[in-house]
């Protein structure tokens, strides 16, 4: 009997007995603890998880299993019933391995790291009990990471249900696309024999990732910029609901290489599971580079992260010791007759460093200074004459005498595959299918040799073709040669190669955006470098990796300046790109920095000769977006009007982004009733529109705006059911879009709802919930009004440090030139002054507050910031002032059409007579 667990079917003889999901993943737990009592309990937690489903689905399995083994309960020969404590895996059943490349075994040869080893082993078994096993390996270039990786996973023979994915990260400058080694891993698992359930699994868990992978959704547009509005970013959390449901099948180990180099993206998704608390049989080992923290920010904040996790590990490799040296030799040359003292001699020249000691020992090996003699390995020269010689330096080892041996053609090669990246193909090297085809035919005999480069896979193209993927052996043997080329022949090189992949790729170049733009900027090719930068970013702010996109569009706006007479479509390209940093800058920043007004500054004189509303209502939003958070609301109503009279018959997100634009101006120049008809607009908009990714230029779902001070407005009419009703409405699709940003909007709302109504425990526990957010998904723009409001309800319960709190808020807000909302702030503030009989500090607030009302014309507040006058100066023994500032607090409010100020300005009126 034998289990094939990649084509889903226990073997017996020519017969095939096909195995339920579910029954597969059963057995697959028995196997893995052969022997061992296995509980109901832990069988539908390992193959179930903590998804619902029926307490006697392991026993349904499990019958299933017997009948088809031919196996009895009452008399078992292959598994056993043990009582009520569950069921053992007593008869063998050989396993079919296939779900993941195993290493070669002469990658495999890994000495002095035991201990490390031990390490990874515990992890491994961790994660098979289903916790979310994590283990970083550190060490410098050339350490040994990537052989104690191979070296341990070699080891795993014992367990051939395990799959491996593989990701790499890359270090060409700029060409970080989001997820990519995640993605990288994925495509390698539908391409094996995983990719069967994973297939099934991508629609169903993680669609966002099914539309990134060719062959497991849609195709992705190459240059239009549509996006499921949908779902903008579900990404991290459908990986990790993707990487639990997988791992029920079969535990998984997933190997993110050279994590310096990561993208933040994927580096977000690591913290982000290390986090997690689900059970996931998935062990994530990553290597890094130690030396490259101090260039690797985001790298630095995960590992911090990440290090007070339990399940977490972090391996810092040093040099190997005369002892593993020693065994290094042994294993290489068996029954040498080196001396006793050369192991230690070299561990000390070398530092230990693992890819030198390899280094010297193949070129002692090419020199003839070992050889064989009478039929065992010698030295030809002694210790004393061969060890002092070693190159100190090992980039000066690398190209003097490595690249060195190399005959010219080979070395032009290599260097052409050095420009390509770190694993390139034929592809990239040659114009012609002849080219290629003996292009490959070189590189494989060099792979052959193991002469710089090795084999990696094959590579399928979008023409159907395929070739021989082909990877660097070292990092340091790609930077010696990448080094050693001549800058203007090396500026070539990348124009040539870029020109190849972009005539390959077609109308799906943007699926290698940062690659194209990588190879046009170092061949100084700008308008394309521009464009295909411009791409990557926009792609970027489509996963919602807003910093990502923010570093990507500036360097496309840097190589934009650079181009001289600029066509319509490289304008066009160009005002994309500002239209995406801006939303990239929103979301990340806020809506008041001097960058920020200086990207659509940049976008108006364009957008007027692009000459499209569809291009030009984002700027000019954007300018809004500005003008009324430093509250300037004379001219966010002047740019409020020109985008209601540009939006006319434009697409719904613009004519959307119009209405609330005039709609918010209303609200807070406290013209209450003459929102609702743009409030209504933009409801029935949203309720009949077709996505089609022109929101994210905007850097807000107009949707959530919407609803966001429609919550406001009907609160301050009196409609408080409706205000709930916005409020419920916009927060669910906040959460069905995973927008954080629009999360943050919506608790805004719902906290400042809860204070117009006076409930102080909802107004806390909403502040509070947005403060944390803010923190957590780093939105700054929100965060000092959650601070504000969070400080008033503590301070209005009597907590002494609430006060406290509220100044910082402001002070916030002051430090980011938000202006919007002050009167608010100040009456918060005032408000705790009178509820503890200062009135010698509340008045002076009020006072200011009133002057900004009127300096700003932010009058949405306004009738209560009178009212509060009237508590605090009847507080200090002025009932007649106090009056009289409640008849004005009342006119202002009926005025306004406010019927819950005017209530409230009433109900102070009946007190105070």
């Amino acid at each position: 009997m034998e289990l094939d667990i990649a084509g889903s079917a226990l073997l017996r003889g020519d017969e095939v007995l096909k195995l339920r999901p579910k029954t597969l993943a059963v057995l697959v737990a028995l196997i893995e603890r052969q022997g061992e009592i296995v509980s109901q309990d832990e069988l539908h937690r390992l193959v179930w998880g903590k998804r619902h489903g029926s307490d006697a689905g392991p026993k349904q399995c499990i019958r299933e299993l017997r009948r088809l083994l031919g196996d009895s309960a009452t008399a078992p020969r292959f598994i056993e019933t043990v009582g009520r404590r569950g069921y053992r895996l007593t008869g063998r059943i050989e396993t079919r391995c296939g779900l993941g490349a195993r290493p070669r075994p002469e990658t495999t040869r890994c000495v002095g790291r035991a201990a490390e080893r031990a390490i990874l082993a515990e992890s491994a078994a961790a994660a098979y009990q289903g916790r979310h096993a994590m283990t970083l390996i550190a060490g410098e270039a050339g350490a040994g990471k990537t052989r104690l990786v191979e070296g341990f996973l070699a080891d795993l023979s014992a367990h051939p249900a395990v799959w491996i994915a593989r990701g790499q990260s890359i270090s060409h400058p700029g060409a970080r696309e989001p997820y990519g080694p995640l993605l990288e891993a994925l495509s390698q698992l539908l391409a094996g024999p995983t990719g069967a359930p994973l297939s099934r699994l991508l629609p169903e868990v993680a669609p966002a990732w099914a539309d990134q992978l060719p062959g497991a959704g849609r195709s992705l547009d190459a240059v239009g910029f549509e996006v499921d509005q949908r779902r903008p970013d579900p990404m991290p959390r459908e990986f990790s609901t993707l990487m639990e449901r997988l791992t029920q099948m079969a535990p998984g180990i997933l190997v993110l290489e050279d994590l310096h180099w990561a993208d933040a993206s994927t580096l977000a998704w690591l913290s982000a599971w290390g986090l997690r608390r689900t059970e996931a049989r998935l062990l994530v080992l990553g290597t890094y580079r130690c030396d490259e923290l101090d260039r690797a920010g985001d790298l630095a904040t995960t590992l911090r992260h990440l290090s007070r996790q339990p399940d977490t590990r972090v391996l810092t490799l040093g040099g190997l010791d005369a002892a593993a040296v020693a065994d290094y030799l042994a294993g290489r040359f068996p029954g040498h007759r080196f001396p006793p003292r050369l192991a230690a001699a070299l561990a000390r020249r070398t530092e230990g460093h693992a890819i030198l000691i390899e280094a010297v020992v193949d070129r002692w090996l090419t020199q003839g200074d070992i050889r064989q003699q009478e039929g065992h390995w010698a030295l030809s020269e002694p210790v004393d004459t061969l060890v002092p010689a070693i190159a100190p330096d090992m980039q000066a080892f690398i190209e003097g005498d490595l690249v060195g041996r190399l005959d010219p053609p080979e070395r032009a090669l290599l260097e052409m595959a050095s420009v390509a990246g770190p694993d390139f193909s034929a592809l990239a090297l040659a114009d012609d299918r002849n080219g290629r085809e003996a292009v490959e035919r070189r590189l494989d005999h060099l792979a052959r040799n193991r002469r710089f480069i090795e084999r990696a896979g094959l590579a399928h193209h979008p023409d159907g073709s395929v070739t021989t993927r082909f990877a660097f052996r070292h990092a340091l043997h790609h930077e010696a040669l990448y080094a050693g080329i001549p800058a203007a022949n090396r500026q070539g090189l990348h124009r040539r190669i870029g020109t190849r992949l972009e005539a390959l790729y077609r109308n799906k170049a943007a699926e290698i955006a940062p690659a194209l733009a990588d190879h046009f900027e170092r061949g100084a090719d700008w308008p394309r470098a521009a464009r295909y930068r411009g791409l990557s970013g926009l792609r970027a702010l489509r996963r919602s990796a807003e910093q990502v996109a923010a570093a990507q569009l500036r360097q496309a706006l840097d190589l934009h300046a650079r181009c001289d007479d600029p066509d319509q479509p490289l304008q066009m390209a160009e005002l994309q790109a500002l239209l995406g940093l801006g939303a990239a800058l929103i979301i990340s920043e806020g809506f008041t920095t001097e960058e920020l007004r200086s990207v659509y500054r940049r976008a108006g004189p364009l957008a007027a000769r692009v000459g499209e509303p569809a291009n030009t209502v984002p700027v000019l939003a954007g300018l809004w977006n500005d003008h009324i958070s430093r509250a300037e609301l004379d001219r966010a109503a002047d740019l409020a009007q020109t985008l209601h009279q540009l939006a006319g018959d434009a697409p719904a997100p613009i004519a959307m982004a119009a209405q609330n634009a005039v709609g918010q101006t209303r609200f807070f120049t406290g013209a209450f009733t003459d929102c609702l008809p743009c409030i209504d607009t933009v409801l029935r908009l949203h309720a009949t529109r077709v996505p089609d990714g022109t929101a994210t230029l905007f850097g807000e779902e107009p949707g959530i705006v919407c609803r966001q001070y429609a919550a406001c407005v009907s609160q301050i009419l009196g409609r408080e059911a409706e205000a709930e009703t916005h409020l419920a409405a916009g927060t669910d699709l906040a959460g069905a879009l995973d927008q954080p940003f629009g999360q943050a909007q919506m608790l805004w709302a719902g906290a400042v709802v809860a204070r117009l109504r006076g409930d102080r425990a909802l107004t806390g526990a909403r502040a509070e919930a947005l403060t944390a957010l803010c923190r957590r998904a780093g939105i700054p723009y929100w965060l000092p009004a959650g601070i504000m409001l969070t400080g008033w309800a503590r301070a209005m319960d009597g907590d002494p440090e609430g006060q406290a709190l509220l100044d910082n808020g402001l002070a916030a807000y002051a430090e980011m030139n938000v202006r919007l909302t002050l009167p608010l702030g100040l009456a918060l503030s005032a408000e705790v002054a009178a509820r503890r009989g200062d009135a010698a500090r509340g008045l002076p607030l009020l006072r200011r507050a009133l002057a900004a009302a009127r300096t700003t014309g932010e009058r949405w507040y306004e009738a209560e910031l009178h009212r509060l006058c009237a508590v605090l100066m009847d507080r200090a023994g002025r009932p007649d002032h106090a009056r009289r500032a409640l008849g004005r607090a009342q006119e202002i409010a009926r005025r306004q059409g406010a019927t819950a100020f005017e209530a409230r300005a009433a109900r102070a009126i009946a007190a105070l007579s």
